[in-house]
């Protein structure tokens, strides 16, 4: 909870000193922390009534401390208290040595991914204020651990309430065709003023065989690359997908962001990461367009989805709250050549639309994120089905609502496909709330067919959000929550 608060504070004192909130002013800063273990986000809204539903819980532990609204909201889903781990509250203490999934003590954890040369999982997130990664094997026993502190002081003297000494986190993994792991990072607090990022490449045994550091510089505005997900090729090649810091003037660009780097055999024998090509995306007129997740087509064109930002009716872009779209990209690897760029609303009018998980299906690909419609509605969890050419072919739309004085916000942060192929899976967080010291989210888990028919809906009262859901052995799911995970069987429920 300390690190929640010293994160509303930073963002809250440097907002006051950088941005000025008026609705006729734009912005060439981000505020400084945008995603994290225990990050925050979604503080005040400008364009709202002035709060923007309170927070956003990004990990476990986020609730504590507050009272909480209770459920008064008839949100037809089924009410689920406890499972694996135990109920709200229950912290999980467990050996690294265990068979099960088990996060290094004083680690955490921003992602996991499926290994894709063996059976394991591979970790990424922080410890100690440095990257770090921990393998496990398909049962979830430990296997190694490190942390990175290789990469530079990450301090500051900006001042005007940004602590001095910031923190550079692990953020996207992914493991290599050799064995090896590709890792991307992510400044904290996001601001310029601590340094850069690193894309880094391990060995089997995690020792680091080269790093990059993304340094761009926008006139005199040092400008970060923040790592939302990376990937290897088929061709061995390796892609980064996030945003950036902001740039200064007339340099202002879209901030989404995509990087190609490969990797080339010195004379002296050792590696090194080259960077082939790196492309901007969005629109100049907001500073917060974001690409979240990338993978490459049955065709080895790369895919990426995010949020494609527009000030909204009668606001400039204010602190992250833009309006906009969900944006879907096909991109040749080659140069970075836009091949398709599809913005998709739900309805014409729509404040905005963001995509957050991108997967592949039978006919075209399927999108998780969140949208809302107007500043007199709440976040909704959405899923759309693309076709191969980006094309909107149907959207389902969770049970986001306002009743009375509750309001109860809905997100989807991950989705994945069924075993049998004939169901998605999208997983996230529904939110009651008041007031900023009046509310409680708790784990929500979707199920639909492929036509966009919903099959269920479950709400497990065990606080906090699922960051990913993946496909396990057995026809179970694992969920990732915070530093904690849970397995689930195809119908929803926890395993015990």
């Amino acid at each position: 909870m300390n690190k929640v608060l010293y994160i509303i504070l930073s963002l809250l004192l440097f907002s006051l000193t950088m941005i000025s909130c008026s609705p006729d002013d734009t912005e060439t800063i981000n505020e400084p922390v945008r995603k994290g273990g225990d990050a925050v986000n979604d503080v005040l809204d400008p364009v709202g009534e002035g709060i923007n539903d309170g927070l956003d819980p990004v990990g476990e532990g986020i609730n504590d401390g507050l009272d909480s609204v209770g459920d008064v909201v008839n949100d037809g889903v089924v009410a689920i208290t406890g499972g694996a781990g135990g109920g709200s509250g229950t912290v999980v203490s467990c050996e690294v040595n265990t068979n099960r999934f088990c996060t290094e003590h004083g680690a955490s954890v921003w992602e996991f991914e499926k290994n894709k040369k063996d059976s394991g999982y591979a970790l990424v997130g922080s410890k100690d204020k440095r990257p770090w990664i921990q393998i496990v094997d398909e049962n979830g026993k430990y296997q190694m651990s490190k942390g990175y502190n290789v990469f530079g002081e990450y301090k500051s003297n900006f001042g005007n309430g940004l602590p001095s000494v910031g923190q550079l986190d692990g953020s996207a993994i992914s493991q290599t065709k050799d064995g090896g792991y590709i890792v991307g990072t992510y400044v904290n607090p996001r601001h310029p003023s601590y340094g850069y990022t690193h894309i880094f490449k391990t060995n089997k045994q995690g020792e680091i065989e080269w790093k990059k550091e993304l340094k761009y510089k926008s006139g005199k505005t040092n400008v970060i690359h923040f790592v939302e997900d990376i990937i290897e090729t088929e061709s061995g090649d390796f892609v980064a997908v996030g945003y950036t810091s902001g740039d200064s003037g007339n340099s202002m660009k879209g901030q989404g962001f995509m990087l190609k780097m490969s990797e080339e055999v010195q004379p002296s024998g050792n590696k090194e990461g080259k960077i082939d090509w790196i492309q901007r995306f969005g629109s100049n007129a907001c500073v917060f367009d974001t690409l979240e997740d990338v993978l490459e087509a049955d065709d080895n064109n790369l895919i990426a989805v995010g949020k494609f930002e527009k000030a909204c009716p009668k606001y400039a872009c204010h602190h992250g709250y833009a309006c906009g779209d969900m944006y879907f990209l096909k991109i040749d690897p080659a140069d970075g050549t836009t091949l398709i760029a599809e913005k998709h609303r739900n309805i014409t009018n729509q404040w905005w639309a963001s995509g957050h998980s991108v997967i592949k299906m039978n006919d075209g690909y399927a999108v998780g994120g969140k949208i809302r419609d107007n500043k007199n509605t709440v976040v909704n969890s959405a899923v759309w089905k693309l076709n191969n050419s980006g094309k909107m072919v149907w959207n389902w739309v969770g049970t986001g609502r306002i009743e009375g004085k509750v309001h109860q916000q809905e997100y989807v942060k991950s989705i994945t496909l069924s075993h049998d192929s004939n169901s998605i899976l999208a997983a996230g967080y529904t939110r009651f709330f008041k007031s900023v010291r009046n509310q409680k989210s708790n784990v929500m888990v979707w199920s639909m067919d492929l036509n966009g028919n919903g099959k269920w809906g479950k709400k497990y009262e065990m606080g906090g959000a699922v960051q990913r859901i993946t496909r396990y052995k057995n026809n179970h799911y694992l969920l990732l929550k915070g530093r904690l995970f849970f397995e689930m069987d195809s119908n929803g429920e926890l395993i015990k």
